[in-house]
């Protein structure tokens, strides 16, 4: 399952883990796993509170677009997504990250 190669990740770049009650992680629009996964799958292995903030995404297109990506499908590790005004794939500005915004000890 590739959710613990992230999972992983999250666990390696956290110091004093034992002492860890919970953590604040910021899961974009465009991240290869959905937000509630990795809440889900981090509390049953670590026992950690878990809280997801929600990041939307921000593109760039060729045709001149500047917003949030159309998501097409979200797949168990892959987000199929586009400008909403043209259907290309845009550049990602946003929202394709991870990233660990709090950890709270003892």
């Amino acid at each position: 399952m590739h959710e613990f190669s992230f999972i992983n990740n999250i666990i390696e770049n956290i110091q004093d883990k034992e002492d860890v009650i919970g953590v604040v992680i910021e899961v974009g629009d465009l991240a290869e796993i959905e937000g509630e996964h990795l809440k889900e799958h981090l509390e049953e292995m670590m026992g950690w509170d878990v809280e997801i903030e929600h990041k939307e995404s921000l593109v760039l297109c060729s045709c001149g677009y500047k917003g949030i990506a159309r998501i097409n499908q979200r797949l168990h590790d892959i987000v199929v997504f586009c400008c909403p005004e043209c259907d290309r794939v845009p550049e990602i500005l946003e929202g394709k990250d991870i990233k660990i915004l709090k950890v709270r000890y003892k």
